[in-house]
């Protein structure tokens, strides 16, 4: 179990507090206002009104404990930077700020953020590789030029093993795991063979990616 405390809660920070709650792990969510406070607080482990912008405050919550920190403030630039200035202050040691744009990013990472996020780039890059490939059936990006990706095996694969697609070296791509009706197999032997209706969890560059959508 992971500690998450999560920081302004709007449809974004709230959904990914529940989210967090009910997988298991212990959320902490902050906001100055009540009313939301009060609806959320059976929905996390503790639910607290706060002003975040309070360094004082926040360190009375023992918020530098925490595994990882999400500031969900990106309606406000300003509060978002005095935030994540405060966190830093404290040590926390995981700081994702949600942001509204490139500009925004670049100025909270610029002050110690270790990731940000713009979550409507996120659910437009997946939807546009959902629409233009039909057999990718999820698509994370980790980085500017990484991502993993979820894809049914091209009907070439099947039946043949890992060590046969030799996936590495033909495409530049790892496959770390492979979903198989409800399993999830990680231990991968050159020797497994795949079969119709695989899901190949892939990671590698973007460009290689492209590549294999287009595979039959």
């Amino acid at each position: 179990m992971k500690s998450f405390a999560i920081i302004g809660l709007g449809l974004f920070g709230s959904q990914l507090a529940m989210d967090l709650f009910n997988e298991g792990h212990n959320v902490l969510v902050i906001d100055n206002d009540e009313n939301i406070i009060e609806k959320i607080a059976d929905r996390v482990s503790k639910a607290v009104t706060v002003d975040a912008k309070n360094r004082e405050a926040l360190s009375q919550l023992g918020i530098q404990k925490y595994d990882c920190v999400i500031v969900c403030t990106s309606n406000d630039l300003a509060t978002s930077v005095i935030i994540t200035m405060n966190l830093k202050a404290l040590q926390v040691q995981k700081i994702i700020c949600k942001v509204r744009d490139e500009t925004d990013k670049e100025v909270l990472e610029t002050l110690g953020a270790s990731m940000c996020i713009v979550p409507e780039h996120v659910a437009a890059m997946k939807l546009s590789k959902k629409l233009t490939a039909d057999n990718v059936v999820d698509f994370t990006q980790l980085s500017e030029g990484h991502s993993i990706m979820e894809i049914e095996v091209p009907p070439s694969w099947t039946g043949k093993t890992i060590l046969e697609l030799n996936v590495r070296s033909q495409y530049g791509l790892n496959i770390i795991a492979i979903r198989r009706n409800e399993s999830l197999c990680v231990e991968l032997t050159p020797s497994f063979t795949l079969e119709e209706g695989d899901i190949l969890i892939l990671i590698g560059s973007n460009k290689n990616l492209s590549k294999l959508q287009k595979l039959k």
